[in-house]
C-alpha cells in the first residue's frame, strides 16, 4: 500500500478529498467513518512521502463542498427531500439536526462539523430552515479549516514520528490498518 501510494500520491488526495465530502452527505455521513479514514488515509500517505500540504488542502476542500452540496439540496429540494427515501427512515437525526440549528443558529454549521450524527444533517437543515448562504458558507469554511488540519496534521505526525523511530512501511501500514479495524469496531459496537 505505501509503495502504491508512493508512486500514486494523487489517489490518496483524492481519496481524503472525496471522504472528507461523504461526512457531510446525509445518511452517508452517518455510515462512513469519514474522520477515522481521512486520519488513515493521511498517516498512510505521509508514511508514502505524499505532500501532507496538499492532503489539508483536499480534506479542507472536500469538507467546504460536501457541506456545500448538503446546503444545496435544502434550499433546492426544501422540506420535501425529507419525505424521499432515504432520508424519510431518519427522522430522529433530522429532528435532533433541527433543533441544533435552532439552539446554536450559525454557529450550529461549525459546530456539526465536530459532532457525531447531526455532522451530516445540519447543513442540508440549514438549507431547507433558509440560513443565509453568506452566514452558512463563512460557517462552513471555518469549520473546515479547523476541521481539515486536526486530521491530516495528527496523521502525518504519527507516520513522520514512526518513519523516524525506525518502522518499516509495512509495519505502520499494517500498525494503520490494525487501528482502523479497531476504530470501526467500536465505531459499529457503539451503533
Amino acid at each position: 500500500m505505501i509503495n502504491f501510494v508512493s508512486a500514486h500520491p494523487y489517489y490518496a488526495y483524492s481519496a481524503i478529498f472525496l471522504v472528507a465530502l461523504s461526512e457531510a452527505i446525509p445518511v452517508v455521513g452517518t455510515v462512513v467513518p469519514g474522520s477515522t479514514l481521512v486520519i488513515a488515509i493521511s498517516a498512510l500517505a505521509a508514511g508514502a512521502s505524499a505532500n501532507s500540504w496538499l492532503m489539508l488542502v483536499a480534506a479542507t476542500v472536500g469538507a467546504v463542498v460536501g457541506d456545500g452540496v448538503s446546503f444545496w439540496l435544502g434550499q433546492r429540494y426544501h422540506r420535501e427531500i425529507l419525505r424521499s427515501w432515504p432520508l424519510n427512515r431518519y427522522p430522529k437525526f433530522i429532528e435532533r439536526s433541527n433543533r441544533f440549528i435552532i439552539r446554536f443558529g450559525t454557529a450550529s454549521v461549525f459546530l456539526a462539523r465536530f459532532t457525531a450524527v447531526v455532522r451530516a444533517f445540519v447543513p442540508l437543515m440549514a438549507g431547507i430552515l433558509r440560513m443565509s448562504p453568506l452566514r452558512f458558507y463563512v460557517a462552513n469554511i471555518l469549520s473546515a479549516l479547523v476541521w481539515a488540519p486536526a486530521h491530516v496534521f495528527p496523521a502525518v505526525l504519527l507516520a513522520t514520528a514512526l518513519r523516524l523511530a525506525g518502522v518499516s512501511a509495512e509495519q505502520l501500514t499494517v500498525l494503520i490498518i490494525a487501528v482502523l479495524i479497531v476504530v470501526l469496531a467500536v465505531f459499529w459496537a457503539m451503533r
